[in-house]
């Protein structure tokens, strides 16, 4: 077991109410004996990325009496499964708890399942999870009727495919996302058009689907939808896009708030590449990234 009483001393700032215990290889019986501490009485933001931390782990979290003033829990990397997520749903601990981050933990089908259920989780404006929802488990997030307070919602790496898309375009609860990140999924030509034309989504100001083949249709509809006015990045890395599709983006009329964009490995020639760079129809256009390690001021 690792001392510690010396890491929260070294992790704790006690005048922003944090406490920092991210990369220190903590098991759930370390986390254990810190929520024994009487010295993190009051803090409002705990990050614990990239450790061992499973059920127990975030059992003694949501026990402890410290914790009741929690808005911030980030447990990135971490082995947290959906039965540590279903007591988290029940807990009144939580119920200040604004930002969730639970990305790459063994949270499925079930974990969302509760989360959305839950009664406690509704002033949650960021949500981070997974790596197991699939469609079944991001269709529950996007029916949820008490997750609507959402403005970033992060389900990347979940093997969510169109019919998941759909799910959170046609959601009559998300109207306040303004961050979608759907990296590393399956969603196609089909999903991507729902998502562009989502009356849900319409104040979506950054989506970033790296790794979805949403081919040259997806990209034409999200070019071309007013529902994507106010887009400012959007980042689709590796999407199957070719000139037909960025051709879109050169002559779209809906894009003009549009500030970052990734086109990494898509089939663009440097013909439409020029195109883009140099669009009337982009005016704000800052960032353009068209390969790896290349700069904004190459493109």
């Amino acid at each position: 077991m690792v001392d510690t009483a010396d890491l929260v001393k070294e992790g704790l700032n006690i005048e922003n109410g944090e406490l920092d215990l991210r990369e220190k290889e903590l098991k759930d019986e370390d986390i254990v004996e810190i929520m024994k501490s009487g010295g993190i009485k009051g803090i409002t933001a705990l990050f614990l990325e990239f450790n061992e931390i499973g059920d127990d782990g975030l059992r003694a979290i949501i026990e402890s009496p410290a914790m009741k003033n929690l808005t911030v829990l980030n447990l990135f990397k971490n082995e947290v499964t959906d039965e540590g997520i279903k007591a988290m749903a029940k807990s009144k601990s939580m119920l200040n708890l604004s930002e969730l981050i639970l990305s790459d933990n063994k949270v499925g089908v079930a974990g969302a399942q509760a989360l959305a259920e839950s009664n406690i989780m509704g002033n949650l404006v960021s949500l981070w999870i997974g790596d197991g929802l699939r469609d079944e488990g991001v269709t529950a997030i996007a029916n949820s009727k008490s997750l609507t307070r959402l403005n970033q919602l992060s389900v990347y790496r979940n093997n969510i495919g169109d019919n998941g898309a759909k799910a959170i375009a046609q959601s009559q609860n998300l109207s306040k996302l303004t961050e979608l990140n759907l990296n590393w999924n399956f969603v196609e030509a089909e999903g991507a058009v729902a998502l562009a034309h989502s009356e849900t989504l319409k104040n979506l100001e950054q989506l970033t689907m790296t790794f979805n083949p949403i081919g040259n249709q997806g990209m034409k509809a999200i070019a071309n939808s007013e529902k994507m006015k106010n887009l400012t990045l959007l980042d689709l890395y590796e999407c199957e896009i070719t000139d037909e599709g960025a051709r879109a983006i050169a002559e779209s009329k809906h894009l003009k708030n549009l500030k970052s964009l990734v086109l990494i490995h898509n089939d663009i020639s440097d013909e439409v590449q020029e195109l883009i760079q140099n669009s009337p129809n982009l005016p704000n256009l800052e960032n353009l990234v068209f390969r790896l390690g290349q700069s904004s001021e190459e493109a």
